[in-house]
This record gives structure tokens, C-alpha cells and sequence, in this order.
């Protein structure tokens, strides 16, 4: 039984491991910039870090190496892609690209815009132009990304001169998900090396 309990207790937390969600918050409002990684209930901040104190420098003397000498003759140079095996790489890139894309979800989108200047006439035409460019915005990122709640819009402020961008952004992607791109992404390379290689033997024929 001890063995079927540890493949039990195995089981399970890779499991969990697997559907673990991953993700990134990014913010950006006016000069300010947020970036923290997301791991199932953890938010680890990557930027601004939090100031630490400084450590004093220890200098350690390093001994300075002579240049080796190239003993091995350098090997032959791989012969360059042609244009059919680029195009080739190009289209694995994307698939995998467009596999991301339906995979990754977008928790939540922000986008306030507030237009602001040192004349009131233009802020009042600047807003009415800046709303109309999100509306038209908006349809594309609809259907760029699945997005569960989403604060998307525009105001305006006639007691400051400078306009102000608010944008957040918490994106996530379970760890199996990973997983499956980058495996489909492995066997189409997989395909793409034996199909060279074929190419190259016919070539030698």
C-alpha cells in the first residue's frame, strides 16, 4: 500500500502543480511603472524593487589568466538556411505565437485615459477625440484576447495641464498549458529537422 500512497500523494501534486496559474500584473500611470510576477496565490514585485541597504564591497584580488591557446581546429561551418527552411522556422514561430494567444487570458484590463491641458477648449476637443479613438480601440482588443473584467475609458480634467494614462494589466496561463505549446512547438521543430535532413540526403543523391 506504501507505494500506491506515494504515487497517490505524486499524482496530486503535480496536478496541482500543473494547473497552477502563472502570470504577470504590469501598471503604468503617468511616469510610474509596476511589474510583479503572479504563482498561484503569490505576487512577487520584480519593479520598483524595495530599496535594500547597501552592503559594504568586499575587493577580492583576482589573479589575471593568460590567454589559452586554440589547440582544436575550429569545425565546419553549418551551411545557411535557405529561404524555404526560414519561411518554415517563421510559421513554427507563429503557431506557437497564435497557440499563446488562445491559451493566455487577460483577468483584467485597465485603460483610463484623462486629457488634460492649459486651455479649456482644447481639453474639451482633445477628450472628445481620445474617446473616440478608445471606442475604436476597443473592438480590436476584444478580439485579440479573452478578457474577464475589463475598466476601459476616458475623462477629462480642467484644473491640470498635463494628460495622464492609468493602464493595468494581470494576465495569466496555467503551468500545463506551457507545457503543451512548448511541446507542440518541440515536435513541429522535431519535423521540420527530419524534413531538412531528407532534403539534404536527397541533395547528396
Amino acid at each position: 500500500m506504501e507505494p500506491l500512497k506515494t504515487l497517490v500523494i505524486v499524482l496530486l501534486i503535480l496536478t496541482v502543480l500543473l494547473l497552477t496559474p502563472l502570470g504577470i500584473d504590469v501598471g503604468i500611470k503617468g511616469k510610474n511603472v509596476i511589474l510583479a510576477i503572479k504563482a498561484g496565490f503569490l505576487n512577487i514585485r520584480v519593479f520598483p524593487k524595495k530599496k535594500r541597504q547597501a552592503e559594504p564591497k568586499i575587493s577580492v584580488k583576482r589573479k589575471k589568466l593568460k590567454p589559452s591557446r586554440k589547440t582544436a581546429k575550429a569545425g565546419k561551418q553549418k551551411k545557411p538556411l535557405t529561404k524555404k527552411e526560414l519561411i518554415s522556422l517563421i510559421k513554427i514561430g507563429l503557431k506557437a505565437l497564435g497557440r499563446f494567444k488562445r491559451k493566455l487570458r487577460v483577468d483584467y484590463l485597465r485603460i483610463r485615459y484623462t486629457f488634460a491641458s492649459d486651455d479649456p477648449f482644447n481639453t474639451a476637443i482633445g477628450f472628445g477625440a481620445s474617446s473616440a479613438v478608445l471606442s475604436s480601440v476597443i473592438p480590436l482588443v476584444d478580439s485579440a484576447f479573452d478578457i474577464g473584467e475589463r475598466d476601459i475609458g476616458t475623462s477629462f480634467d480642467f484644473l491640470s495641464d498635463k494628460p495622464v494614462i492609468d493602464i493595468w494589466l494581470t494576465t495569466t496561463i496555467q503551468v500545463w498549458e506551457i507545457f503543451y505549446i512548448a511541446i507542440a512547438a518541440g515536435i513541429d521543430y522535431l519535423r521540420f529537422k527530419m524534413k531538412q535532413k531528407r532534403d539534404l540526403r536527397k541533395g547528396k543523391e
